[in-house]
């Protein structure tokens, strides 16, 4: 999960913003409702983002209580993030697919009878190679 003080994910948000990029943060809104950054530019990624998916997590990021213990046990941040991306991604590619998009899925290697997941594979990284070769 993107830390909203964290100063590098503020640093690659602004230059992402700089080249005509949009910003979209999966983060707790509660959790950072009120907060200051330490960040040089005064803003946090909440601030520069152009669409917060709010992950929902409670102040404190516990789900727990214990009995005769002041603090909870039980993160969720990490399962709403992880969730909260999938989403997001799952939603783009039936998106795209049905825009006849060609996508470059990582295929799963675990299907009884698939014998061209290899193949599936190396197309795969072959046009990954491709598209970050200039990064």
């Amino acid at each position: 999960m993107v830390e909203f003080d964290a100063n590098v994910n503020i640093d690659v948000a602004l230059d992402a913003k700089e080249k005509g990029m949009k910003v979209v943060v999966f983060g707790s809104a509660a959790e950072a409702k009120g907060k200051t950054t330490r960040h040089s530019s005064g803003k946090t990624i909440f601030d520069i983002a152009d669409l917060v998916v709010d992950t929902c997590v409670p102040i404190q990021d516990a789900s727990v209580d214990l009995k005769n213990h002041q603090d909870k046990i039980g993160p969720l941040s990490t399962m709403a993030f992880v969730t909260c991306v999938w989403m997001t991604v799952t939603t783009v590619a039936e998106i795209l697919a049905e825009r006849g998009v060609k996508l470059h899925i990582h295929p799963s290697h675990n299907v009884p009878g698939d014998t061209t997941a290899k193949e599936r594979l190396e197309d795969c990284l072959h046009e990954y190679k491709k598209r970050i070769a200039g990064v």
